[in-house]
């Protein structure tokens, strides 16, 4: 999916999403009065998926038990390299599966997306 917008460096890309680049142009002259010679930006659009980072997040459990607990949780390492692997693999999994699910469950599923690969087109 395309999208268009006035400039490359808009944070919010207001105009719907298209099938390719000459329905964006078609978009900014028939709707928004875009004029021959003037340009738009166009970009892919990407849907926003929730991923979490399961080594942070251990981290910040290990920050949290050693402010709890002092230097006894020191020696508690649980983001360590040596744990990499298939089982984090599984966590980052599970956990980001939960936290979609939640976010489904409240009705706070994203509604934005994210705009790359932009690029400038002159209007004809």
């Amino acid at each position: 999916m395309l999208t268009w917008s006035y400039s490359e460096n808009d944070e919010i890309w207001q105009h719907d999403n298209f099938e390719t680049e000459e329905e964006c142009v078609l978009d900014a002259k028939e709707n928004y009065r875009m004029k021959s010679g003037e340009s738009i930006a166009i970009g892919t659009v990407y849907p926003y998926t929730v991923s979490i980072d399961v080594e942070t997040m251990l981290e910040r459990i290990e920050e949290d038990a050693y402010e709890e607990c002092g230097e006894a949780a020191e020696s508690w390492v649980i983001s360590s390299r040596k744990h990499f692997g298939k089982e984090m693999d599984d966590l980052q999994e599970k956990v980001t599966e939960l936290v979609d699910a939640y976010l489904d469950k409240i009705s706070e599923k994203p509604t934005f997306s994210k705009v790359d690969n932009i690029y400038t087109v002159t209007i004809d």
